[in-house]
């Protein structure tokens, strides 16, 4: 075996201890074993760089977009750019949709959010012919145009299907749901996702519109961690009017098992207490530390005092967010309220390194107001 320099030896040695020794991050001096700013803080930079755009970059680079859309299955510049703009700039997508549907472009299906009545009735005449090669791209750029028009052909292909439905896994009620919409056997539409939404940032200053990660004094019946209700909403907010919540309401964890099971289950009562189930635990070993506990329960989280655009989360930013379009780490995942059957709505999104540091995944949650019942799940890649 050869054996390698000296001074290849020593450049080794030096680069393995800068990545595992600590170094506080610039800005915000988080702990990391990378040189540079921390994923936080390049995430907020990447926001700022869009939110900060002037009408004519804005313009200059939507047409960079058209112009380079082909492109944009390649994860960088152009894909970075679209995703940028569509979170923090809510930009029409008309003329991207368009681009996109001449160069046979169909990912991601936002790309065609905004898309015109004629290029809604191409994507439709594609999914009816019997032979469609593309039938889960063009059932996703359907369902995020999200049209009365392109709910009638849902149903039809649902109760009618072609022969290309064979190669599916899935209905189109479920493409559907990608774009924050379902229906029922009769046809009936359910909305999925709110259309407003707000942020959850780290702020020094007074507001009581949420908590997040409230200790309680009950431990969890599974692993002993102690619980917290992990977010408590202030219905009376006008932020947050459009939930539809007159009073407070406390969502309930235990933030151990919540990211270690099926889902949990909360029932609430407005301005009262509310309880949970854990469905299938996967482990019964508490591994939230003291300290990252204690971190849980004493941040500066609060609710953004403006709208963000629906797509906010979406933008590859580390961030939660109430209401809005949801950016799902696996498949999107709308649970089954236990009590109905019917489908439960997206009401938050919560980055799990937000709320403890150094963890992974997204927790979501979904209610359902006409049982007053609520389900968390956690996802991660």
């Amino acid at each position: 075996m050869a054996i390698l320099p000296d001074h290849s030896s020593t450049q080794i040695t030096q680069r393995e201890m800068t990545q595992n020794q600590p170094i506080p991050c610039p800005e915000c001096d988080r702990i990391k074993y990378f040189e540079g700013l921390c994923y936080a803080c390049n995430n907020r930079k990447l926001r700022e760089h869009y939110e900060l755009m002037t009408k004519d970059q804005i313009e200059e680079t939507i047409k960079n977009i058209i112009d380079k859309i082909e492109t944009i299955d390649q994860w960088e510049d152009v894909y970075k750019d679209f995703s940028g703009l569509l979170a923090y700039q809510d930009i029409d997508t008309k003329e991207i949709s368009k681009s996109a549907f001449e160069k046979n472009v169909f990912y991601p299906p936002t790309l065609y959010r905004n898309a015109s009545e004629e290029t809604q009735d191409k994507l439709i005449e594609l999914i009816l012919k019997p032979d469609c090669k593309e039938a889960n791209h063009i059932l996703s750029c359907l369902a995020v145009i999200g049209s009365e028009k392109v709910r009638e052909v849902f149903y039809e292909l649902e109760n009618n299907p072609l022969p290309w439905r064979k190669k599916l896994h899935v209905n189109p009620s479920f493409y559907a749901s990608l774009g924050g919409w379902t229906f029922d056997e009769s046809g009936k539409r359910t909305e999925l996702n709110y259309k407003e939404c707000f942020s959850i940032a780290n702020e020094e200053r007074e507001d009581n519109a949420i908590i997040i990660g409230e200790a309680k004094s009950e431990n969890c019946s599974v692993c002993s961690c102690q619980t917290v209700n992990i977010l408590t909403l202030n219905g009376n907010d006008k932020r947050l009017s459009f939930l539809g919540l007159n009073g407070t309401l406390k969502i309930p964890i235990c933030p151990n098992c919540a990211s270690m099971c099926e889902k949990t289950i909360i029932r609430y009562q407005l301005d009262g207490e509310s309880s949970f189930e854990i469905i299938e635990p996967f482990a019964d070993e508490n591994y939230i530390l003291e300290d990252d506990f204690k971190k849980l329960t004493t941040n500066n989280l609060k609710l953004s005092q403006s709208k963000k655009p629906p797509y906010f989360s979406c933008g590859n930013d580390d961030v939660s967010t109430i209401g809005g379009n949801p950016e799902w780490v696996q498949d999107w995942q709308y649970e089954s309220c236990p009590d109905c059957q019917k489908k439960m709505k997206l009401l938050s999104a919560i980055s799990w390194d937000q709320v403890l540091e150094g963890s992974e995944g997204i927790l979501y949650i979904e209610i359902c107001t006409d049982c007053s019942v609520v389900a968390t799940f956690h996802q991660q890649t």
